[in-house]
């Protein structure tokens, strides 16, 4: 009984720094995921040449990579510590179990603490879930960009695991990104109708000049909007799908 409660309290704690650990690096992550964005928005407007981007990338992807590496380990660990946290919440619901049914003194005041330590544990489990669930599937394959680019072959093996994980969540949400695009392009067909419908109708009188006009400045301007909208969708899929398609060769290797 002892033992179990000093190794709950144990797997609270190191639960606790893991997402403390997570926590402190995400904010850094972030920190160096806008300078990221900035350095790819003056490369598309023209402000630096492909040289200097390369350049800054290359720097960029040098001071990340540490953190990146970190990210992931911290993320296995708390893969494996909720193995661990729901192995002990079991057990001490077993003991919460039998503790309830004596009525001696003495098992009461054992069930207080089994249930206090099946308390704090039981939050340390959720805690852990939340984060793990919260991983976002896009920043995680742009992090394994910046991982794939430095990391020795000799460990490749070691990171199987983490880039199985995000290929295949990719592979989940990319499904929601093609719903998407396919929303885009059946507007967008729906409004070119409407657009020939619409010339149609002036050619036969229905519309003065100034009235046809205006509708069909609004519908040109709204189709207009959707590509720009649907071009950014493809070619954040298209980037992503790389990345993926990076991943997949190292797994197949």
């Amino acid at each position: 009984m002892g033992r179990l409660m000093e190794e709950s309290e144990k797997l609270v704690e190191e639960a606790r720094s893991a997402l403390r650990q997570l926590s402190d690096l995400q904010y850094e992550l972030r920190d160096y995921e806008r300078r990221r964005g900035e350095i790819l928005r003056m490369y598309s407007t023209g402000q630096i040449s492909k040289e200097v981007f390369d350049g800054l990338m290359g720097e960029l992807k040098q001071k990340m990579y540490p953190l990146v590496r970190r990210y992931f380990e911290l993320k296995a660990k708390l893969r494996a510590l909720e193995s661990q946290l729901r192995l002990v919440v079991t057990r001490l619901s077993v003991e919460a179990k039998a503790s309830e049914s004596s009525v001696y003194r003495a098992s009461f005041e054992r069930d207080q603490r089994v249930r206090q330590a099946l308390s704090r544990v039981g939050s340390a489990l959720e805690d852990v879930q939340r984060e793990l669930r919260s991983a976002d599937v896009e920043r995680e394959l742009r992090m394994l960009d910046v991982l794939l680019d430095a990391l020795p072959k000799e460990e490749m093996d070691v990171w199987r695991s983490a880039l199985s994980e995000v290929v295949e969540a990719w592979s989940r949400t990319r499904l929601s990104y093609a719903g998407r695009i396919e929303e885009i392009e059946r507007r967008i067909e729906n409004l070119s109708d409407s657009l020939r419908e619409l010339e149609v109708r002036f050619a036969v009188g229905e519309f003065e000049q100034g009235e046809y006009e205006v509708r069909k400045s609004a519908i040109e301007r709204e189709i207009g909007e959707l590509q720009a909208q649907l071009e950014a969708l493809q070619e954040k899929l298209e980037d992503l799908d790389l990345i993926a398609a990076r991943c997949r060769e190292l797994l197949s290797r």
